[in-house]
């Protein structure tokens, strides 16, 4: 169904962690966004919860960059930081996915099509967490929320430094699917609906119809420009920092 958000149903990097950086708002681009199919979902104050399709958004925060051991700044590096929710239709206006999509689609001009939002620029309002349990004494990042940037500041936003990527289950590349780490591949292909799919037979070098085939020798990269229905929960959310290129930070 790929990651539409008005026709869902509703029900690398520098090579070592990177510390937390400061909670503020910063100029950012969508760089991935990634389908992660139906999921399994955390239990919410002791009751199961149905699973839910869910999805990835990464963002490339363009003055922001990671820092080799030394502490020089990696220009060729900018930091990312991603978040994982599940999707539902836009008439949920409290679900995270519909705050996401509004912010970086105010008007709704792409009818829902998250792919369609690739390379969005926007403000990333970024918090700081501390660990608990086993990560006590760490701090990491979480995205408190995303808001539409002024179209002046659009204008004058840096362009990604790397390959935006769009991947999507019902049309899957390969290619791009192969470039993910492997705890992502591993998410992905443990969804629910994976037995039988176009991803299991693209994998397996059984495409159906030709569709996966097609796709699946193409670049997948994008270089253009996710219930309830009354709207009262927005799911679960995973903030991850995370760096391009190989990075650790995932």
């Amino acid at each position: 169904m790929g990651l539409n958000a008005k026709k869902t149903t509703a029900g690398g990097g520098s090579g070592f962690k990177q510390e937390a950086i400061q909670a503020a708002g910063y100029p950012g681009r969508v760089v991935q966004i990634i389908d992660l199919g139906m999921q399994n979902q955390r239990p919410y104050q002791g009751q199961a919860k149905p699973p839910a399709h869910e999805m990835m958004l990464t963002y490339e925060l363009v003055d922001e960059f990671c820092l080799d051991e030394e502490g020089n700044v990696l220009e060729d590096k900018p930091r990312w930081l991603s978040e994982t929710f599940p999707l539902y239709n836009l008439e949920a206006d409290k679900a995270k996915s519909t705050l996401r999509y509004k912010a970086l689609d105010p008007t709704v001009e792409k009818d829902g099509e998250f792919a369609e939002l690739i390379n969005t620029p926007c403000m990333v309002t970024v918090t700081r967490r501390d660990g608990k349990g086993d990560n006590a004494g760490k701090v990491y990042n979480n995205i408190g929320s995303i808001s539409q940037m002024r179209a002046n500041q659009a204008e004058q936003c840096p362009a990604l430094v790397n390959p935006p990527k769009v991947f999507l289950l019902d049309e899957p590349c390969l290619e791009t699917y192969g470039s993910l780490p492997q705890w992502l591949q591993d998410k992905i292909k443990g969804n629910l609906e994976f037995e039988g799919s176009v991803l299991e037979a693209a994998l397996a070098g059984k495409p159906e119809g030709g569709k996966a085939e097609e796709s699946a020798s193409g670049s997948g990269d994008q270089s253009g420009t996710s219930g309830p229905s009354t709207g009262t929960q927005s799911g679960t959310t995973e903030t991850t920092s995370t760096s391009p290129a190989g990075g650790e930070e995932w």
